[in-house]
C-alpha cells in the first residue's frame, strides 16, 4: 500500500493520505447529550404550550383604522383575550374588540368602553359626563367636536355598552348609528397587547 508522507512534526510522521489506526476516537459525553436533549425538549414544550394558550384564549385582530391612535396605530396587530369576560363584565376604560351591530361579515372594531349597563352618559362642551360627573380619562384625548347621539343624556339598558375611540374626532363609535351600543354577545374580548411586542 502506497502512503504519502507530507511532513515531519515532533519526530513523528503525519500521514495525510491513507489510514491511520492510531488515531484516538472521540468519546461522546453522555451527560452533555442528555442536557442538550432535555433543554431542546423543554424549549419545544414551552413554545407548544404558548401556542396552545394563545390559540385557545387569544385571537389576533388588526386595528384597521386610526380611531384608536395614539394608543394603537393603524395596522397594528392586537392580541385579544377571549376569556376575559367569561367570569366578569367589561368595565369603563377597557379596550375591547367587537363586531359592530352584530354584523358577522364586518371586521372587528377596537374601541374603549366608556359606559356600562345602567350608566347615564352625555357629551357637553367636548367633555364626557358619566352619571352626571365629568368622566376622568386615564389617557390624553382631545375634546370632542361632534357628540352625536350623546348630545343629550342616554341611559344604557341591560347589556349595552357605550364605546369611543381614543382618537375622538376620527372615530366611528357609539355616538353614531352605524356602530351604536355594543352588546356582550358582540364582544370578542379584551385587548391584551400589541403583537409582536
Amino acid at each position: 500500500m502506497l502512503l504519502s508522507i507530507n511532513r515531519l512534526h515532533n519526530n513523528r510522521y503525519i500521514k495525510r493520505d491513507g489510514l491511520n489506526f492510531r488515531r484516538r476516537r472521540k468519546k461522546i459525553d453522555i451527560e452533555k447529550v442528555k442536557y442538550v436533549a432535555i433543554f431542546t425538549l423543554e424549549l419545544a414544550a414551552v413554545i407548544a404550550l404558548a401556542y396552545v394558550v394563545v390559540r385557545a384564549f387569544g385571537q389576533q385582530v388588526a386595528c384597521s383604522n386610526a380611531s384608536m391612535e395614539p394608543t394603537y396605530e393603524t395596522s397594528d396587530t392586537l392580541l385579544v383575550n377571549r376569556v376575559a369576560y367569561v367570569f366578569s363584565e367589561p368595565e369603563a376604560g377597557d379596550v375591547i374588540a367587537f363586531k359592530p351591530k352584530s354584523n358577522v361579515n364586518a371586521s372587528y372594531s377596537v374601541k374603549r368602553v366608556i359606559g356600562t349597563p345602567g350608566d347615564t352618559i352625555y357629551i357637553s362642551n367636548g367633555r364626557i359626563y358619566l352619571n352626571d360627573e365629568l368622566y376622568k380619562e386615564n389617557i390624553d384625548v382631545e375634546t370632542i367636536d361632534n357628540p352625536g347621539i350623546a348630545a343629550s343624556p342616554i341611559t344604557l339598558l341591560e347589556d349595552q355598552y357605550f364605546v369611543l375611540g381614543d382618537n375622538r374626532n376620527a372615530s366611528e363609535d357609539s355616538r353614531y348609528e352605524s356602530v351604536g351600543f355594543v352588546s356582550s354577545q358582540d364582544i370578542l374580548g379584551k385587548v391584551w397587547l400589541r403583537y409582536p411586542f
